[in-house]
C-alpha cells in the first residue's frame, strides 16, 4: 500500500474496511457507543454522552500522520460496527485501542480479522517497530486476542486503576508485538 502522512487510511479485511473516520461518520451510531456502559466497560471509561460537535471535534483531531482514528465498517453493508484508535510516537511505537460498538458483532471476529490488517499497515506500510496494548485485567477477551494473534504480555501493572463498573483496583496489562514477531506470526512460524 502507498500511503503518505495524512492521507486517509483503507485497509480491507475479507469481512471489513479499516478505514479513516470522516466528518459525515460522526452519527447517532459513534455517539451511542459512546455513551453505552457496558461499551465502554472494555476500555474501562466511563460513559460519554457527547453532543453532535463535541464527537466532531474529537474525531476530527485524529491527523492521520501520529494519530488515527480508524472505523471498522461492514464491507457487504458499509456500516460502521467500531473504531480503533492509533497513536504513534517517535520512536516507532504505535500504541492501539478498539471498540465494537455494534453488540450484533461482538464475539464474530472482528478484532482478530481486522487488528491483523492493521499490524500490517502498520508494520509494512508505517514502518513501526512495535505496537502496543494496554488492557485492563477483566477485560478477557481483549487479553484472549492479544495472546492468540502473537503478543507478548510485557508488563502487569498492579492497582493501576479504579473500575468504573464496581470502583475496584484493577490491574492494567501492557501487550507488545515487534514486527519481526508479527512476520513470524504471519509465516505462521511464531
Amino acid at each position: 500500500m502507498i500511503w503518505s502522512p495524512g492521507d486517509l487510511v483503507e485497509i480491507e479485511t475479507v469481512r471489513f474496511l479499516v478505514r479513516s473516520i470522516e466528518r459525515e461518520d460522526v452519527t447517532e451510531s459513534l455517539l451511542s457507543w459512546m455513551a453505552d456502559p457496558e461499551v465502554m466497560t472494555g476500555l474501562n471509561l466511563p460513559e460519554r454522552r457527547m453532543s453532535q460537535a463535541q464527537a466532531l471535534r474529537w474525531a476530527m483531531g485524529f491527523d492521520n500522520a501520529r494519530q488515527f482514528f480508524l472505523l471498522v465498517c461492514d464491507r457487504t453493508t458499509g456500516t460502521p460496527i467500531g473504531f480503533f484508535t492509533v497513536t504513534i510516537d517517535s520512536h516507532k511505537t504505535a500504541e492501539t485501542a478498539v471498540v465494537v460498538g455494534d453488540r450484533n458483532y461482538w464475539g464474530k471476529n472482528v478484532v482478530m480479522e481486522t487488528r491483523a490488517a492493521l499490524l500490517d499497515f502498520l508494520f509494512d506500510t508505517l514502518g513501526i517497530y512495535k505496537v502496543i496494548g494496554r488492557p485492563h485485567g477483566r477485560n478477557l477477551s481483549s487479553i484472549y486476542n492479544y495472546n492468540a494473534m502473537g503478543f507478548t504480555c510485557e508488563a502487569v501493572l498492579r492497582a493501576q486503576m479504579l473500575s468504573v463498573v464496581d470502583n475496584d483496583r484493577l490491574d492494567q496489562l501492557v501487550y507488545g508485538i515487534l514486527a519481526p514477531e508479527w512476520a513470524e506470526k504471519r509465516k505462521g512460524t511464531g
